[in-house]
């Protein structure tokens, strides 16, 4: 005997989720929290771009600011374009084009739906930077690169609700390679196929 059962793909459960994380990094060994917002906007049922905001520490003393490299991107692209507007149409145009760039994303992420409402799926985000605070003046203030790469497993709820476990490798220049692992809550906005799981 059989039981009728649907594995839909990530973007039937999702168009865009929202999540809040709570994590810790294990830098040299020693366990610090991670505070963060992270979007992710479903592009079909496998492929979603990814957008990471967090607050990271390293130690007592020291920690950064992950965001997305496009928007350190927007001023100078900005400055860039409207340079050489002379109307204040070229102006405005400028300034859009400028304000887009901070749609670009940090990452993609590649989903396999391992059972009804769960997901898993392995990320990449090589479009990172943070900004470290530390009280080495050498290092305070300074743009560093920070890569991700890691997996997740998401859960969805009938009711848009989502909760995620996540492992990964960051690479944060002049700070090396350090693993972080964190817990998600959020939402699922434009959800679909949330019903029961014979429909």
């Amino acid at each position: 005997m059989s039981l009728p059962c649907c594995v839909f793909g990530q973007s039937d459960y999702s168009k865009l989720d929202l999540n809040v994380v709570l994590g810790t990094n294990l830098y040299q060994k020693q366990f610090t929290p991670v505070l963060g917002l992270n979007g992710e906007l479903h592009i079909n049922s496998h492929w979603s771009v990814l957008y990471n905001y967090q607050i990271c520490g390293l130690s007592d003393y020291e920690g950064y600011l992950h965001l997305p490299m496009s928007l350190y991107a927007v001023g100078p692209v900005t400055s860039f374009l409207t340079q050489n507007s002379y109307t204040i149409s070229d102006f405005f145009g400028s300034l859009a084009v400028g304000l887009l760039t901070a749609l670009i994303p940090e990452g993609v992420a590649y989903h396999y739906p391992v059972a009804y409402r769960f997901d898993l799926s392995g990320f990449v985000n090589p479009l990172g930077l943070g900004l470290v605070m530390s009280n080495n003046p050498a290092e305070d203030q300074r743009l560093r690169y920070n890569a991700t790469a890691g997996v997740k497993l998401s859960y969805y709820t009938r009711f848009g609700l989502l909760a995620s476990a996540s492992t990964q490798l960051n690479l944060l220049r002049n700070f090396g390679v350090f693993p972080s692992a964190g817990v998600s809550l959020g939402y699922a906005f434009g959800n679909r196929h949330l019903g029961e799981s014979n429909q």
